[in-house]
């Protein structure tokens, strides 16, 4: 049997979030190098248009700073609002060999839905984490990912991509002299189901740009 596309679902696009997309890609292709000294608590950003809302856990492997190393988080969709709030939190080696725990607030919302002149699905992702190390890490995430979804059967899959940028504030006697940073970030991201009922999800991301790190894990659907 053939992959089928998923069903079109009707959703207007408001002008302002396409000028919220290009900026997004233009300033995470212009952004400066990478932070320096910690574990980044939003990458990979692990957030597709069609990504399973629920309990997730997963390994993470750094790549942002030097010396990163493993780590593991878990992500909960919080209860009562539509699935658009998630905490994740975890912890691992961050840079320079140091002992580093992250930790946020998640959130997305539907941009767009596919129709039969615009062949993917939009979500806007944004969020407010901190990570602790060496110094402390507070970082805003904001941007845009586009995926589709396929199904034949019982095997679902979901593709993705992301683009963005993040705002970096660094405190503490070991940070940075610069206390700000704006950087930009990319990602590519798959889902993937073998039940009809998508309860339990295979993931795998991987952040580019400045926020370079590899994630997979399994996520419990639901909420």
């Amino acid at each position: 049997m053939g992959f089928r596309v998923s069903r079109v679902r009707r959703s207007a696009l408001r002008p302002y979030p396409w000028g919220a997309a290009v900026l997004a890609i233009g300033l995470s292709l212009s952004a400066p190098a990478p932070v320096t000294a910690q574990l980044v608590w939003d990458t990979p950003r692990l957030i597709g248009p069609e990504s399973p809302r629920g309990l997730g856990v997963y390994w993470m492997r750094a790549g942002a700073l030097p010396e990163d190393g493993d780590a593991v988080f878990g992500t909960w969709t919080l209860p009562g609002f539509d699935g658009a709030l998630a905490i994740r939190g975890g912890g691992g080696r961050g840079a320079g060999g140091e002992v580093a725990g992250f930790g946020g607030l998640d959130a997305r919302a539907p941009l767009a839905r596919h129709t039969e002149g615009q062949p993917l699905d939009l979500e806007w992702t944004g969020g407010l984490g901190v990570g602790v190390g060496e110094y402390v890490l507070v970082s805003v995430p904001v941007g845009v990912s586009a995926g589709r979804s396929w199904s034949s059967g019982s095997v679902w899959l979901a593709p993705y991509v992301y683009l963005g940028l993040a705002l970096d504030y660094r405190a503490g006697d070991a940070a940075p002299d610069d206390e700000f940073d704006v950087q930009g970030s990319a990602g590519i991201g798959l889902d993937l189901a073998l039940d009809r009922a998508r309860r339990f999800v295979i993931r795998a991301s991987a952040a580019l740009a400045d926020r370079q790190a590899v994630a997979v894990g399994l996520a419990i659907a639901g909420g």
